[in-house]
């Protein structure tokens, strides 16, 4: 599992990904979902959000952390993904079961019975989310920035879904090409 660090002044290009790298967003419903809820948790827990890309199996986020005004500290990267990856989960997880029972099954996780006692059941889960943090950088430059930005936007071009990137629904693309804003909102850097 990665390490996160929170580090302040410096925004953070975040990849996560769907358990077994399975294309999970099967519908509109799931997409913007998500860009829905990333909405409130960006409220909820205080982060400019640069950018993002929600793809059928991963998604990238560009996000600046701020001082929480209630309690003068900054909430931690693992709290936002935290926030961000359990609550949708929870969501997502019976949608699935309803409409794609076939791929819900493929996410059942079996742990055998804890401790020593051997009377226990196996403990039966589903997980929406590959385990662990998923990879995390601290941005220090403008340029790295606009790097991570450019590469985020361009992956659903490269994957060959669309052919700009304006055109891929769930993305901030829209926003920088052609100042639209869509389901949230997007903090447009201090230097562009």
């Amino acid at each position: 599992m990665p390490t996160h660090y929170t580090q302040i002044p410096h925004a953070h290009f975040l990849t996560f990904g769907c358990y077994r790298h399975l294309w999970l967003f099967k519908d509109p419903t799931l997409y913007y979902g998500f860009v829905d809820h990333l909405g409130n948790v960006r409220q909820k827990l205080h982060f400019k959000l640069y950018g993002y890309v929600v793809m059928p199996n991963h998604v990238h986020l560009l996000i600046f952390p701020l001082t929480d005004t209630a309690g003068g500290k900054v909430n931690p990267i693992t709290q936002i993904l935290s926030a961000l990856k359990g609550p949708f989960a929870f969501k997502a997880l019976p949608h699935l079961q309803r409409i794609w029972p076939e791929i819900h099954q493929k996410l059942r996780v079996t742990r055998p019975p804890s401790g020593r006692a051997a009377h226990q059941r196996e403990r039966t889960s589903y997980r929406f989310w590959q385990a662990g943090g998923g990879y995390d950088r601290n941005i220090f430059s403008d340029e790295e920035f606009a790097e991570k930005l450019n590469y985020m936007h361009l992956n659903p071009v490269r994957k060959g879904y669309v052919e700009t990137t304006a055109e891929w629904r769930w993305s901030s693309a829209k926003y920088y090409e052609k100042g639209e804003e869509d389901r949230v909102r997007i903090d447009k850097p201090d230097w562009r």
